[in-house]
């Protein structure tokens, strides 16, 4: 009879107040706490010593609770996380914790190898989460805290960098990030400041496209946290600059880390950029319009045979954008600087910011006169903004009917007519170059480890090439790189630190799922009532699919 009144006063208590949830990680919750890298691409793996983020659900408090003093705890407020892996289990020290997000520190005694992590809150363990444990894995931490666009760069004096605040070639600079490696004490305790540059670890860093000299790499004197002190290259300037570092240890290969931006000024603290709205450089926000021509030439393989289509197309936007639009989701612009690369790494295709810009009204069509007589593009989609129009297709597609091609070499003049709610009118002249062509598009798998050098014939000398790649997995994870040349240099050649942040190609019905572009870009601008800037462009180049990244 006791013990029947004990099991119902259970049931009772149970039914009232009822079991908390598990703490539950969410699919690829587990990333570098800086770079916050996707676990899926190459530089995602979780270095011994950092700092990680762990995203989910029931982790802990609903008020974000801190480590207050050193030793970092291992128990912070009712949360604990395990790792185990090749058969140890240590505990983490945890810098912060909450209900959707924890970050702790992986002991840099930890073995390499995949392994789970377990999060525990209030001693109610939840399901284990794979992590990939490697030696160095550098993230960098950016002003948006997403791992891309400005970065966390400070001077002698720790004043943070930014457009008003540039800084100057030559100048030594701090990055901050997490992920250099292990170090040999107490990852709880507070780090003792150890140059590990040249001590078993390489550490380089390209600023602009430029090698810059890395005067110290290791921890700050807050637990986890890497400092890397850069002296900047000089002729270099810009208000977005791509710097990324590559870190290499005794064994295994160098890893690349995200891609942030540095304002750098040849003289003074305010950084210039010809081709951004002053609104983008002063963060006011910025209202741009852009008008654009292309021909490219597709070529695809499919079931052994090649298909090779030209199309002739046009488009034009205006947006306004306001001034956090740049801080604020995966969103991050970077200057277009001749020697350069930038990466995107995504987990789905259609990934962006959700701070959304604002469509402006240009009025009803775009008109396009030519030597081959008048054009129009029409609005698209049911918000103002955005206008295009195919102006030609020539295809070997059996079946498919070509259109005559339109955009021969010569000049173009665009114009809105009386202009529309939002954008005045305005008129714009765009040259359309010589014939521009892709001499080694013979390329069908590229060696992630090697250099990839493309080659061209054609084109305005005067003008840019962009060489762009892309490779997907199992049609959701995808990354792309663009690199910028001159048109006069015939040649271009992307080092392996870009190309090893792609992922190895998945195949799409049989075909390798990467892809090529190479084509030159013609750019002018213009003014119209109600844009801070409007530019017009000309992209004339090819479209390879089907190439594998191995």
């Amino acid at each position: 009879m006791k013990n029947a009144v004990l099991a119902a006063l259970v049931v009772t208590l149970c039914a009232a107040f009822p079991l908390a949830a598990a703490p539950t990680i969410a699919a690829s919750g587990i990333k570098n706490n800086a770079s916050y890298v996707n676990p899926a691409f190459p530089n995602g793996s979780i270095a011994q010593g950092s700092l990680f983020a762990i995203f989910g659900s029931g982790l802990g408090p609903d008020q974000i609770q801190y480590a207050s003093n050193f030793p970092i705890p291992t128990n912070l407020s009712g949360t604990t996380v395990n790792v185990t892996v090749n058969g140890t289990t240590l505990s983490c020290p945890i810098i912060f914790t909450l209900a959707s997000q924890v970050a702790a520190i992986l002991p840099s005694t930890t073995p390499l190898g995949t392994g789970t992590v377990v999060v525990s809150y209030n001693g109610t363990a939840g399901s284990a989460a794979p992590i990939t444990v490697v030696a160095h894995s550098l993230g960098l931490f950016s002003v948006n805290q997403q791992g891309t666009g400005p970065g966390i760069v400070q001077d002698g004096s720790g004043k943070q960098n930014g457009t008003s605040n540039a800084f100057a070639p030559g100048q030594t600079v701090v990055f901050w990030g997490t992920g250099l490696g292990p170090i040999s004490g107490s990852d709880a305790a507070q780090p003792t400041q150890t140059n590990m540059q040249g001590a078993g670890l390489t550490v380089t860093a390209t600023v602009g496209g430029k090698p810059a000299t890395v005067v110290y790499a290791g921890r700050s004197l807050d637990a986890a946290d890497d400092q890397i002190n850069v002296q900047l290259p000089a002729g270099v300037t810009g208000c977005y600059v791509p710097v990324y570092f590559t870190v290499a240890g005794s064994s295994g290969a160098a890893v690349t880390s995200n891609i942030v931006s540095i304002s750098i000024a040849a003289s003074g603290t305010t950084c210039t950029d010809a081709s951004a709205p002053p609104g983008l450089i002063n963060g006011t926000g910025y209202k741009l319009g852009s008008v654009g021509l292309s021909r490219f030439v597709t070529n695809l393989s499919v079931a052994g045979q090649n298909i090779t289509s030209t199309t002739d197309g046009g488009a034009a936007s205006f947006f306004s954008y306001t001034p956090t639009y740049l801080t604020t989701g995966n969103f991050a612009y970077y200057d277009t600087i001749v020697g350069t690369c930038t990466v995107t790494q995504l987990i789905t295709a259609t990934g962006g910011n959700t701070n959304l810009p604002t469509g402006l009204d240009a009025g009803p069509v775009i008109n396009i006169t030519g030597p081959n007589g008048v054009k129009q593009l029409t609005k698209t989609g049911t918000t103002p903004g955005s206008y295009s129009a195919s102006l030609g297709t020539s295809t070997s597609v059996p079946g498919v009917p070509s259109t005559p091609l339109y955009l021969d070499p010569g000049t173009y003049t665009l114009d809105n007519g009386s202009g529309g709610a939002d954008v005045g009118p305005f008129k714009l002249t765009i040259t359309v170059p010589p014939t521009f062509n892709w001499t080694n598009q013979t390329i069908t798998t590229v060696d992630r480890t090697q250099p990839l050098t493309i080659t061209w014939t054609g084109g305005d000398p005067n003008s840019l090439v962009f060489v762009a790649g892309s490779s997907m997995v199992s049609n959701s994870v995808f990354a792309s790189f663009v690199c910028y040349g001159k048109d006069s240099d015939l040649s271009l050649t992307v080092p392996p630190a870009i190309l090893s942040l792609l992922p190895a190609s998945g195949t799409i019905s049989g075909t390798a799922s990467g892809g090529l572009e190479v084509y030159t870009y013609n750019t002018t601008t213009g003014t119209a009532p109600g844009l801070d800037l409007l530019t017009g462009s000309d992209s004339s180049g090819f479209v390879k699919n089907g190439v594998a990244y191995k």
